[in-house]
C-alpha cells in the first residue's frame, strides 16, 4: 500500500509539474509578440505603385489603435516599401462607436501630404483598409486636429464616413 502511495504522490508530481510547464510556455509564446495587425503600406514597382497589406507583430492584443500606430510608423527598415501616411503625423485619438471609427490626427496628415491624386487615395484608402481589418468596424470617419475636412490633398472627399474596398 505505502508503494501505491508513493507512486500516486509521484505521479500527481510529475502531472503538475508538466502542467505548470504547458501553461507557461503557452502565456510565454501568448507574450513574445505572436499577436499581428495588418497595414496597408505603398509598394512601388518599376511602372506602377500599389497599397498592398503587411503585416506586423506586436506585443499584446491587436488593436485598432495599435494598428493605426504601426500604420503611422511605416515601413520597417528592411522593407522595399514606402509610408501611406506622411511621417510625423500623430494619432491623436481613434474612438469606435457602433461599427464607426473616428480616426483624429495631427495636421501633419494634411500639411505635409506631398501631393498627388494617386498617392491621396493611397493614404485614405491605407487607413480605410487598416482599421477595417477588424471586423467591429465597417466605417471610418477621419478628422484633422479635431476637425472633419472636405479633403488631404483636394482630390478625395472625406467629410463623410468611408467604407472599405474590396
Amino acid at each position: 500500500m505505502r508503494r501505491f502511495k508513493v507512486f500516486l504522490t509521484s505521479l500527481l508530481v510529475i502531472v503538475l509539474v508538466f502542467g505548470a510547464y504547458s501553461l507557461f510556455s503557452f502565456y510565454q509564446q501568448r507574450a513574445s509578440g505572436d499577436s499581428h495587425v495588418v497595414i496597408y503600406l505603398i509598394e512601388a514597382t518599376p511602372t506602377d505603385f500599389f497599397l498592398v497589406p503587411v503585416e506586423r507583430n506586436i506585443e499584446g492584443s491587436p488593436s485598432p489603435a495599435v494598428a493605426m500606430q504601426a500604420l503611422l510608423n511605416g515601413p520597417l527598415a528592411d522593407e522595399e516599401f514606402f509610408e501611406a501616411v506622411p511621417k510625423g503625423t500623430k494619432l491623436l485619438n481613434l474612438v469606435v462607436q457602433g461599427k464607426l471609427a473616428t480616426a483624429n490626427f495631427s495636421a501633419e496628415i494634411k500639411d505635409d501630404f506631398p501631393g498627388g491624386s494617386l498617392m491621396e487615395a493611397y493614404l485614405v484608402e491605407a487607413i480605410v483598409q487598416t482599421l477595417t481589418e477588424f471586423p467591429e468596424i465597417e466605417t471610418v470617419q477621419i478628422l484633422v486636429n479635431g476637425e472633419s475636412i472636405e479633403s488631404i490633398g483636394g482630390h478625395i472627399l472625406i467629410k463623410e464616413p468611408l467604407r472599405r474596398k474590396d
